[in-house]
């Protein structure tokens, strides 16, 4: 129910600056969204669930279980409703508070960033992502929809959230912008230093992925779809 009144007043404030309904009732919307997924108990669970296997740490070292910290987040995205899973993904932002929720909402210390805090080549993690079923899965989808993001927007960031918890996740860059980038770097990439930069650009640049902007235009396709779905 929260979501639909959510939707209905997004809806209704198309004509209005963009500031005045990136919040509601003055709420940090990436707060509201978590806060109705722990009013649904399987998204309530499952996140707690994923936040428990990305933040426990191997006895004897410093390291997370990162494919049982992956394994957990493919399960929440996969068994959670869209309005809730996809809500605390997108939410819109207006301050640096906001944004470094939810970056941080996937618990990216575990979920993609080396413990040492190292960045590895952007190539290396494609190969390797080639010999993994899910994840060769999930970037076949995601060229699919990303070369269709102007007919269906709702596939492209579907798509984008598929590559969560797999060697390819990807994640907000800041806590002050919605730019995102996979966490991995060309160098060393020699000859292949094109390819590679390509291969960062499908995140950084591209026009399916969350702006600002996008994030509202996606919101209210969703809402639109939604309401219509339940008429």
């Amino acid at each position: 129910m929260c979501f639909y009144l959510f939707c209905l007043t997004l809806l209704l404030s198309r004509s209005s600056p963009v500031s005045s309904f990136m919040q509601l009732d003055g709420e940090n919307q990436c707060l509201k969204a978590a806060q109705d997924c722990g009013l649904y108990e399987k998204c309530g669970s499952l996140r707690s669930e994923y936040v428990l296997a990305c933040t426990k740490r191997v006895p004897g070292t410093n390291r997370c279980n990162q494919h049982k910290c992956h394994r957990a987040l493919r399960r929440f995205l996969e068994r959670v409703p869209e309005e809730y899973s996809l809500g605390v993904l997108f939410c819109p932002c207006t301050n640096t508070l906001c944004g470094e929720r939810r970056r941080k909402t996937i618990v990216p210390s575990c979920s993609y960033q080396d413990m040492e805090g190292l960045q590895h080549n952007c190539l290396h993690q494609q190969s390797f992502c080639r010999r993994e079923d899910i994840c060769r899965l999930e970037v076949k989808a995601r060229n699919g929809a990303w070369a269709d993001s102007d007919n269906s927007p709702g596939l492209c960031l579907r798509a984008y959230a598929g590559l969560i918890g797999t060697i390819m996740t990807p994640n907000y860059i800041s806590n002050s912008s919605a730019d995102v980038s996979l966490w991995c770097n060309c160098e060393g990439s020699g000859n292949q230093w094109q390819d590679c930069q390509r291969l960062q650009r499908l995140f950084t640049h591209n026009a399916c992925l969350p702006s600002p902007s996008s994030l509202l235009h996606h919101s209210h396709a969703a809402c639109s779809l939604k309401l219509r779905a339940n008429k």
